[in-house]
């Protein structure tokens, strides 16, 4: 019996051998079949027919609907305009605007006021790229006023002193009055589409560069009236009379836009973003001056100064968002909130009258930027 166990022995060592050997071959064939699954997430063939390295897709990931979803955006602004040129009058201390001069200048300030952006994109299945189109609505006014003293008078910086010529003293201007009151109005609106793709460079640091297309509406109105009381009724004053002084300046233009988002991922779903973008538009200023006096009804000013030109415009963003995923990585939310701005050369394009000795004008060609608190909201599914 010894000498059958011992002819057993050796029969199990191979048939344990073969075993393991067996194993390992099927556990190698399992790694290099997860690592031939692994290889195109990490390699990439490019357009030029090379080969390299790819980038981690950077967009959120939702589940039950492959490699392709929906996102909806919801922004809320809290934002305060600036606009160049909206300078309607001066103080001096002289009551009939003598030299020498000695005041301070009256300019429009805009009240905050509240915006809105809404958006609706979709993450295509083509390498990981994005699409978006948002909608911006802007609106705010403020007004401003100011009257001379008892010995200090109030030189208007808007329209002609010869509108209160008439045909007996043909000659007869004003430079100064009792006081002025200024009305402006902003309208922004704007659309933008744009294409994208989001991926990472480092394992907390993603980019999402875009191009796109812009569209813009901006509608600036002011509104001015310069009023005399009796005592200052002589060849440089206004009387009771007053001078009502109505500037527009609508614009709409198209162009290409592009910029980059970027996100410092912190940990835990928060992350720091900034972002930055430029678009330059090629648009129609539609341009009107009006004057007139109610001294006398025929005494009107028209003009109209309408062309094209071009508007660069720039916006950037830096904040603080949260994004995590919801109901089993089926849908994504994210809140953001940050500060915004946004900058446009050469917007108000309104007439500035010079009549020292003929009636003139000349562009004032200023600039016009909005910033505030922005607060966003998006949802993919």
């Amino acid at each position: 019996m010894k000498l059958d166990f011992l002819r057993k022995i050796p029969i199990a060592i191979v048939s344990l051998l073969v075993s393991s050997t067996a194993f390992a071959a099927m556990d190698m064939d399992s790694r290099v079949t997860s690592l031939e699954r692994q290889m195109p997430q990490v390699r990439t063939d490019t357009a030029m027919g090379n080969c390299g390295c790819t980038t981690a897709i950077a967009r959120p990931e939702v589940r039950g609907c492959g490699c392709h979803s929906w996102y909806l955006t919801l922004d809320l602004l809290y934002w305060h305009a600036k606009v160049g040129g909206t300078e309607y009058a001066y103080s001096d201390q002289d009551p009939i605007g003598a030299l020498p001069v000695k005041g301070r200048t009256k300019d429009m300030d805009f009240s905050w006021d509240w915006g809105l952006r809404v958006g609706l994109g979709y993450n295509f299945d083509h390498d990981g790229w994005d699409a978006n189109f948002q909608y911006t609505w802007y609106d705010t006014s403020g007004s401003d006023s100011t009257s001379a003293g008892l010995n200090s008078s109030t030189i208007p910086l808007k329209g002609s002193s010869g509108i209160v010529a008439t045909t007996t003293n043909p000659d007869h201007r004003f430079v100064f009055c009792h006081s002025a009151k200024s009305q402006y109005d902003l309208n922004y609106s704007a659309v933008d589409l744009e294409l994208g793709r989001a991926y990472f460079v480092s394992c907390k640091l993603s980019f999402r560069p875009h191009w796109g297309l812009k569209s813009a509406w901006i509608d600036q109105e002011q509104i001015v009236r310069y009023t005399g009381k009796p005592q200052n009724d002589n060849e440089l004053g206004l009387g009771i009379n007053t001078v009502h002084i109505k500037d527009t300046c609508d614009f709409w233009g198209l162009g290409p836009r592009t910029g980059v988002q970027s996100k410092w991922h912190l940990g835990c779903g928060f992350s720091i973003f900034g972002n930055v973008s430029g678009a330059i538009l090629f648009g129609y200023f539609d341009v009107d001056h009006k004057e007139k006096w109610t001294g006398n009804p025929s005494n009107r000013i028209r003009l109209n100064a309408n062309r094209h030109a071009f508007s660069p415009t720039t916006q950037f963003q830096l904040g603080l968002r949260y994004d995590r995923y919801v109901n089993e990585r089926k849908q994504h939310i994210g809140i953001g909130l940050g500060f915004e701005g946004q900058y446009w050369w050469r917007q108000n394009q309104m007439l500035k009258i010079d009549d020292a000795q003929v009636l003139k004008y000349e562009r004032y060609s200023e600039d016009v930027s909005m910033h505030g608190i922005t607060l966003d909201v998006k949802f993919d599914f």
